[in-house]
């Protein structure tokens, strides 16, 4: 399973949220940095202290509170008048406490620079603001009275505004609409993926279906048209094999009707030999490649694996004289199985065993298991082994380990080829392994009845 940083998607997303991001923090500092700018607060300030100027000015002096009601009346804020001889307020609700933290505004410095520049008496100075409770506040020292105001009016009721809360809200959305989108951009990656390791595992019939357009859906259809022309290159390979191997038994049987009319001698031995030879490998190549192939059909019965191991090493020559210490199943091991096709497998894995363990060694080791539904058959030798090369292609076709290079061996490159073919047809599964002592193994995995992988 891949960690979530080895994903393509993630990591596109995570671009798209750290772009998402640094976007976000550079606008917040620019315009941070406008309201910041000497420039900008001037011209806020200038507005700002001659709109208290005018307001000031509609109130007169000493403060008329019939004129601060008008005021009130058609501004969207609440007025209280404070001094020595008037304590007026446009709403019983608007009380300055000790709470509201008033702190000196420096927006009024552009009008007080120009009222200077132009001669006349400083606006006002001194104005302090404050944020409480949701609500903007001012205070204006007016000569020798102090105006305060507060926005919105104490009649209206203030909401919160949650702009952090949706700041961070439409950012998570944004982020996953993008790891969606992502995701729906990136899905034929992961039917190329899955169709790339079904391929590669030798399952060529597997095509994947993707209906993009786009580049990836050129690739899907590239590695489609890839396993198209692997199979039809195997299957132009296994019918030559089966071309060839039928043409070559008719000038063999010629052959063999020659030599058998010489007279005995060491040069016929000797030609005997090599045409018997042949025709094996003749007889296991068409064996291996009609199983593969499909044209050879299986012939099914129930028999008894123990039993069937035993008497076929013991009516067969060759085995009854090797040494070979067979271990059965403690219990009937009954199988559906192909029993001419079985004695063939078991057969040359034994004799293939036999070539390379040694004459006055330990006895070859034949043992039947049972793992839940399947039976498997171990056969070990204490010869020398495999190489790690070997143990890869040991049962491809023609392939002979480097043991066994010579023909004196009795090796020939297809017994565990036609093999594997067997235990495959079978449903089953063939490992080669060397064993951690000494010597190889052999383990046959097979199924007890046919159809229970069918029905699975």
């Amino acid at each position: 399973m891949k960690k979530p940083f080895q994903s393509l998607s993630v990591k596109v997303t995570l671009v798209f949220f750290v772009t998402a991001v640094a976007y976000l923090y550079g606008l917040t500092v620019g315009i941070r940095y406008l309201i910041g700018a000497d420039e900008l607060r001037e011209t806020i300030g200038y507005y700002q202290t001659s709109y208290y100027d005018y307001m000031l000015e509609d109130i007169q002096y000493p403060p008329n509170t019939g004129k601060a009601e008008e005021v009130v009346g058609q501004m969207p804020f609440d007025m209280k008048i404070v001094g020595k001889d008037l304590a007026w307020t446009s709403s019983p609700q608007f009380i300055i406490t000790d709470a509201i933290n008033f702190e000196l505004s420096t927006l009024n410095v552009a009008k007080i620079k120009a009222d200077i520049a132009e001669g006349k008496a400083p606006s006002r100075e001194g104005v302090e603001a404050a944020r409480y409770k949701n609500r903007t506040y001012a205070k204006i020292p007016y000569g020798d009275y102090t105006i305060f105001l507060v926005t919105p009016k104490m009649s209206v009721a203030v909401q919160r505004t949650y702009i952090v809360e949706a700041i961070i809200a439409i950012t998570l959305l944004i982020l996953l609409i993008c790891y969606v989108l992502v995701q729906r951009i990136f899905r034929p990656i992961k039917l190329i993926e899955e169709g790339a390791n079904q391929i590669g595992q030798g399952h060529l019939e597997y095509r994947i279906d993707v209906k993009q357009k786009d580049e990836l859906g050129s690739l899907a259809e590239k590695i489609n048209q890839l396993a198209v022309n692997v199979q039809e290159m195997l299957a132009a390979k296994q019918r030559l094999n089966l071309g060839v191997s039928h043409e070559l038994r008719s000038p063999l049987t010629r052959a063999r009707l020659e030599v058998e009319l010489l007279e005995d001698s060491k040069i016929k031995e000797d030609l005997l030999n090599e045409i018997n030879a042949m025709e094996t490998i003749i007889a296991n190549l068409l064996d291996s490649e009609a199983i593969n192939y499909g044209h050879k059909k299986l012939k099914l019965e129930l028999f008894e694996l123990s039993e069937m191991i035993g008497q076929m090493i013991q009516k067969s020559g060759f085995l009854s004289k090797s040494n070979i210490a067979f271990i059965p199943l403690d219990r009937a091991a009954q199988v559906e199985a192909d029993k001419t096709l079985f004695e063939v497998m078991i057969k040359n894995i034994l004799e293939n065993a036999i070539r390379y363990n040694p004459a006055e060694g330990e006895p070859i080791q034949i043992r039947v298991e049972q793992v839940e539904d399947t039976y498997e058959i171990k056969i070990r030798d204490f010869g020398p082994g495999f190489s790690q090369e070997d143990l890869t292609k040991v049962t491809e076709p023609f392939y002979r380990p480097g043991q066994s290079r010579s023909r004196q061996s009795g090796g020939f490159g297809l017994g565990l080829y036609l093999c594997k073919q067997i235990v495959e047809a079978h449903q089953g599964t063939i490992s080669i392994a060397n064993h951690e002592e000494t010597g190889a193994v052999v383990a046959v995995t097979i199924p007890k009845r046919q159809n229970q992988m069918d029905n699975a």
